[in-house]
């Protein structure tokens, strides 16, 4: 080498590191969350009495398996309620639901659309958020049994001023039903499902035991 000069060594290109992406979840999600979440009453020991109602059911979903998979809730709001917004072409200011079911299903859908998020107190009847007169509201929920927290959600809400604006989204429809207080609800699912006073609960009067879901959600699966 001749002298003076340096020996000049090859620049190495940074290390690659290959990024593993989830596939999208939202080719088959109907049937994702049925095997996630979902049971059916097929002559079983256990039965579902329901948490808001108190009503025995022979179909129940368990909100806790599916928010606890985070890949699924975002899968679920940008497949189905976020392409239903846009097709309607509505931007809502609020994205509004109710303690505890149905907080994370809106929050994802208030991060993917860029509205604001928040939620009410149906029990006290009150909603503590800054939510201004004449606002775009579109209201989430869980699922509908009774459809009780998802009208007082929007009873709340319009007392504000605030204008509710369809479709209502929810996770499961059981009742058959296709709108509340005239509003349009899309659903990821819809079952038939149905409710019974204990006195009258075939179930029961077959031996089943009444049990509540979340609390039993392994013992009634496991059937």
């Amino acid at each position: 080498m001749a002298k003076g000069k340096t020996k000049t060594k090859p620049i190495q290109k940074p290390e690659e590191r290959s990024v593993k992406v989830e596939p999208e979840r939202g080719m088959d999600i109907s049937k994702l969350i049925i095997d996630k979440s979902v049971w059916k009453y097929n002559n079983s020991k256990l039965h579902v009495k329901t948490l808001e109602s108190g009503l025995h059911s022979d179909l129940y979903m368990n909100t806790d398996c599916i928010v606890s998979d985070v890949a699924l809730v975002e899968s679920i709001v940008k497949n189905i309620f976020v392409k239903e917004l846009n097709t309607r072409k509505i931007k809502p200011d609020w994205i509004i639901s109710y303690p505890p079911f149905g907080l994370a299903i809106a929050y994802a859908l208030a991060r993917q659309t860029g509205a604001k998020f928040g939620y009410v107190d149906t029990t006290n009847l009150e909603c503590n958020f800054d939510i201004l007169k004449n606002d775009t509201v579109i209201v989430v929920g869980d699922d509908i049994y009774s459809g009780g927290s998802i009208k007082k959600t929007i009873q709340i809400v319009t007392t504000k001023g605030a204008i509710v604006k369809a479709p209502i989204f929810t996770i499961g429809n059981f009742t058959g039903t296709k709108t509340i207080l005239n509003l349009e609800v899309v659903s990821a699912i819809s079952e038939r499902g149905h409710l019974y006073e204990e006195n009258d609960c075939p179930m029961c009067k077959l031996g089943s035991k009444a049990v509540s879901p979340r609390i039993q959600w392994r013992e009634l699966t496991k059937e």
